[in-house]
Order: C-alpha cells, then sequence, then structure tokens
C-alpha cells in the first residue's frame, strides 16, 4: 500500500514538473507570434469623427472624409494596410462601417497605404457619415 502511494505521488511530481517545463516554452511561442510582433509592422489605431478628422491615433498619418459615408484612413509606414487584420466599430448605433478598399483606391485619390472605409445608415442602407474606431493589427 505505501508502495503504491509513493509511486502515485512520484508520478504526480513528474506530471507536474512536466507541465511546468512546457507551459513557458509554449507561453514563448504565442508571444513571438502575435500580430503586434510580427514581421508585417505595427499596431494602429484612430478615433475617425463623422467630419473625417482625427480625434485620436497611434501610426495613423491623416484621416478625411471623401464624400458622404466614404472616409480614408492613411497609416504610418510602419504598419502594412493590405495584410492587416482590421476591425471597425460604429461610434452611433444606427452606423455600420466596413472596409472598401485596402490600398489603393479612387476613393482615396490613390494615396499609398491607406483604407477606404464606408459607412451606412442602418435604416436606410444608404451611405450615411458617422464616426468609427478603426484598430488594424
Amino acid at each position: 500500500m505505501l508502495r503504491r502511494s509513493v509511486s502515485a505521488a512520484f508520478a504526480l511530481t513528474f506530471a507536474g514538473l512536466i507541465t511546468a517545463a512546457i507551459s513557458p516554452a509554449h507561453a514563448e511561442f504565442q508571444a513571438a507570434h502575435t500580430p503586434a510582433t510580427a514581421s508585417h509592422g505595427s499596431v494602429a489605431a484612430a478615433i475617425i469623427n463623422a467630419d473625417g478628422s482625427l480625434n485620436n491615433a497611434t501610426n495613423v498619418r491623416k484621416s478625411w472624409r471623401a464624400s458622404t459615408g466614404r472616409y480614408c484612413v492613411q497609416l504610418d509606414s510602419s504598419v502594412d494596410a493590405p495584410y492587416s487584420l482590421i476591425q471597425l466599430t460604429p461610434r452611433d448605433e444606427r452606423r455600420l462601417p466596413h472596409i472598401a478598399y485596402r490600398n489603393p483606391s479612387a476613393t482615396c485619390w490613390w494615396h499609398h497605404n491607406t483604407v477606404a472605409v464606408n459607412v451606412y445608415d442602418t435604416n436606410t442602407g444608404r451611405l450615411a457619415n458617422g464616426g468609427f474606431d478603426f484598430l488594424a493589427l
């Protein structure tokens, strides 16, 4: 009986050591492959007002409203627009922003490294002015 208890305790201790050794290695692997540290570039974030101006931004050169409901966000050269994962969040519950073009587009006058965003009114389904939060990883 004592022999089984000692064997079980030894097995549990050994399993705990293996788990402890694997966990940091897994964490290092995950940290090395996060989007922020990937070779594609940095993270860009901005709050875009309904008039197209920047409210607050990181790694965003400029933004503007091209026409009603059509916006352009030009990213810093450290962020690669065509390969970025982009998330848009409306600042008004009746507006729905979506990515129209990543780079370059006639909407944004063929500027390099820009993202064209269209914003629609959810009630009418037509283009409408509306601010949004922009995140590019």
